[in-house]
């Protein structure tokens, strides 16, 4: 009887944890509510609204903010929150240093179509079609400045398509199964618990989305990326610990450098050091951006 009790109450904590992954996948995944809106013209840069198309057919808007005499072009690609407006003021050093500027929401946020996040697993197709747009436009190659989601994202992408030339990448993860247990550590679950809730998180959202989102993992094919890549990591990062970015970025084959923020958490080097922040972005694309089109661009 003992034994009949103990496979009931297995069998019943499965059943909850199945439940409650199931249950944080809507949150995870829903679309989004944008963030305040705000506009380049506030900051004294001319825009013109973008719309293109992600590789899976879903049109995608945001803007396109181009230099007087460009010496280069970065995508601005946002983390999975809100929509691209909140990223606006890290466009401008970009734009004031001569840079062309995209940005745009990924699917399911703000101006863009779908209805549904895919935690990375298929925002790749978004990014690949901001870079079909830019090379539309005559541009071979860009930079790419990306944020948690979008940082993992842009790793990914840079490790098949050569015309990602650099990346600054702030909040970046190995694993997305880490991301997703940081997440449930920060909502007061144990370590266990928190891994499992996790991995049937993925699960549950492979299931309802059609697509393997527990392959979405950047250190899978960081040994892959040729193009210098800056890691901005917030040491009190509750998601990704100092040790995991450092691994990852001991894999990447391009030139690499970790800048450690000590006091700051996830995607807080911004907002505790603007200046700091934006001379070492625009710096890193300064010295990498080049201007003639990598000889393996498409």
């Amino acid at each position: 009887m003992t034994v009949i009790w103990i496979v009931w109450g297995v069998g019943m904590a499965l059943l909850m944890l199945a439940a409650l992954g199931l249950l944080a996948t809507i949150p995870l995944m829903r679309r989004r509510v944008p963030d305040p809106a705000d506009h380049p013209s506030l900051y004294g840069m001319l825009c013109e609204d973008a719309f293109f198309t992600s590789r899976d057919g879903l049109e995608l808007g945001g803007w396109w903010i181009p230099a007087e005499a460009p010496r280069g072009t970065v995508i601005l690609v946002a983390g999975q929150n809100g929509s691209l407006d909140k990223d606006l003021p890290q466009a401008v050093p970009l734009h004031a240093a001569g840079f062309n500027v995209l940005m745009f929401d990924w699917r399911a946020h703000g101006r863009s179509e779908g209805e549904m996040v895919t935690l990375g697993a298929q925002e790749q197709a978004d990014l690949l079609g901001a870079l079909d747009y830019v090379q539309q436009r005559g541009i071979m190659q860009a930079g790419v400045l990306g944020f948690s989601m979008g940082a993992g994202v842009a790793l990914l992408v840079a490790a098949y398509d050569p015309r990602v030339q650099a990346l600054v990448v702030d909040g970046a993860f190995p694993h997305m199964i880490g991301l997703l247990r940081g997440w449930g550590r920060q909502r007061g679950l144990p370590g266990p618990l928190a891994s499992g809730l996790a991995w049937i998180v993925l699960l549950a959202g492979s299931l309802r989305s059609g697509y393997q989102l527990y392959r979405a993992n950047p250190i899978d094919l960081a040994a892959r990326i040729t193009a210098p890549v800056l890691f901005v990591h917030g040491e009190r990062d509750p998601f990704v610990s100092t040790p995991e970015v450092e691994a990852l970025a001991a894999q990447v084959q391009g030139p690499v450098e970790v800048w450690r923020v000590p006091t700051a958490g996830h995607r807080q080097a911004f907002g505790q050091d603007p200046e700091t922040y934006n001379r070492r972005v625009v710096g890193w694309f300064e010295q990498h951006l080049a201007a003639e089109p990598r000889p393996d661009a498409p």
